[in-house]
């Protein structure tokens, strides 16, 4: 059976058997890498800035509404983009509707008050 692997040199070209004393090449192929698929999402992470920027302005009112109304724009624009649930832009929408939220409370009671 092994015989119809060997070739005339008498060496056997059997792709189910290696060499034990064959050395190993010492170049190494390319390994490529798809670029595209490891991408960053600018969105996903301008939303996630923006919305920490609008938590961090929650006490003004017209800033932080604005701030959070871009993060959660740009963190549901990503989401739906990519089909995937990307960590990055999920926080964004979340950091966004908490600034937004945090911004009503104060609102209202800056109205309250007043």
């Amino acid at each position: 059976m092994d015989n119809q692997y060997q070739n005339q040199s008498g060496h056997t070209d059997n792709p189910y058997h290696e060499d034990p004393f064959r050395q190993a090449s010492p170049y190494q192929q390319p390994v490529v890498i798809d670029g595209l698929a490891h991408k960053k999402d600018r969105l996903a992470t301008t939303s996630l800035i923006v919305g920490i920027l609008g938590i961090f302005f929650f006490w003004s009112f017209i800033i932080a509404i604005i701030l959070c109304l871009i993060g959660l724009i740009l963190g549901i624009i990503s989401l739906a983009k990519t089909k995937q649930h990307s960590g990055i832009a999920l926080a964004g929408v979340i950091t966004s509707t908490i600034g937004m939220c945090l911004s009503g409370v104060i609102f209202f009671l800056y109205i309250l008050l007043i």
